[in-house]
């Protein structure tokens, strides 16, 4: 009734304020109001408006998402927001759909309302998924297969020229093996997977990739840290870079002299600091009072513009993401918590989650239509 008696652009500029819940339940009023909900262009407008309409009205500090164990087999993702007084706000709640052995799946990563989520089924064998939760669709992108010498890492990126999402699916042999790393792309689209070849310019023949943290979707490009070696056993450790629009492989050099004790085992994670990217560099073998060194690349792909910080933080187990402000989200070793750090006035916040296996800091949290108009997807 109202769309006979309102202009059909009035119609939709009520229709994109809705929020998902309630366009999902008004697919069944009827077939053109279902055909508006499951145009690309319906979507991609719905999710731009809220998100700006998030980002005015954002006086916290971001989102957090993690997952939460139920019982042996059955975990939940929760959001919460960061207020700024370091308290936490519930802000929704979904049980992880039932892959096949949910135990085992793990969250790959989180762009534009979508969770990328891999199962592990055995024998090297993983199945890879596309979920929203808002939606409760789930799709599954692809299975990967693999030597068990092989180090697998996946990165999950979205494509703002085409309005896509893609998946980077890297492949690599331990670098004695000289054998070359394996590449693929997933385009959700056109739900395919291509393959690609990594350059042997790029710092040497053989690419070993360091998965110590989830690849970084930063500036249109994923970013990993990697280890190649050249025809000589020559070994160098840099960022490796793929282009998402461009599909093409890039490098970007560490900072010289980034780790100060070189028989010490130390976790390096790539992380946004205020802006900038930024290497995050701590001791993950002592309980003794440990140097965080923070180095920020104040010019993108100049590595003259590294610049180190170094603070003192004690016992740190874990490190999952800078907030907006940038303070640091870790976790402790003993007692297991996660927490909040300052680097600027080295103030310590306890956040009161339970620990959890994943853990994803966003600085806007938008719930999205995505997935809504492929046919491909299956609710559960």
């Amino acid at each position: 009734m109202m769309s006979q008696h309102l202009p059909e652009e009035v119609v939709y500029d009520i229709l994109i304020r809705l929020p998902v819940k309630s366009i999902f339940r008004f697919r069944c009023v009827s077939k053109s109001w279902n055909s508006i909900f499951t145009k690309p262009i319906f979507i991609t407008t719905h999710f731009n408006f809220n998100q700006a309409k998030s980002l005015s009205n954002n006086s916290h500090n971001g989102f957090l998402l993690y997952t939460h164990k139920i019982s042996y087999n059955i975990k939940e993702l929760r959001t919460v927001i960061c207020n700024s007084d370091h308290t936490l706000t519930h802000v929704s709640s979904f049980q992880i759909p039932s892959l096949e052995f949910p135990i085992h799946d793990r969250v790959i990563g989180f762009c534009k309302g979508l969770f990328c989520l891999t199962s592990y089924m055995g024998n090297s064998y993983w199945k890879i998924y596309l979920w929203n939760p808002s939606i409760r669709k789930i799709t599954i992108a692809g299975t990967t297969n693999n030597n068990a010498l092989a180090n697998v890492t996946l990165g999950f990126a979205y494509h703002p020229q085409n309005n896509d999402f893609k998946i980077l699916r890297l492949v690599c042999y331990p670098c004695k093996t000289r054998a070359p790393a394996e590449v693929e792309v997933y385009t959700l689209s056109t739900a395919s997977w291509r393959r690609f070849v990594i350059p042997d310019s790029l710092s040497g023949s053989s690419i070993w990739v360091i998965s110590e943290s989830p690849s970084l979707f930063f500036k249109g490009a994923l970013h990993f840290l990697a280890l190649a070696s050249t025809q000589n056993d020559i070994f160098n450790r840099f960022i490796l870079t793929f282009d998402v629009d461009e599909e093409i492989f890039h490098e970007i050099m560490l900072p010289p002299n980034y780790l100060s004790e070189k028989y010490v085992r130390h976790t390096k994670c790539l992380t946004v600091f205020k802006g900038l990217l930024a290497l995050i560099v701590f001791n993950c073998e002592t309980e003794q009072s440990d140097i965080c060194h923070i180095w920020v690349m104040r010019e993108y792909g100049v590595v003259e513009s590294w610049t180190k910080i170094s603070v003192p933080i004690k016992g740190v187990a874990r490190f999952f993401g800078c907030t907006v402000k940038g303070e640091l989200v870790m976790g402790k070793r003993s007692p297991s918590q996660i927490f909040s750090f300052d680097p600027e006035s080295l103030n310590e916040e306890i956040l009161a989650i339970p620990t959890a296996k994943d853990v994803i800091y966003t600085d806007y949290f938008v719930e999205s239509l995505n997935l809504l108009d492929w046919l491909n997807t299956k609710d559960y």
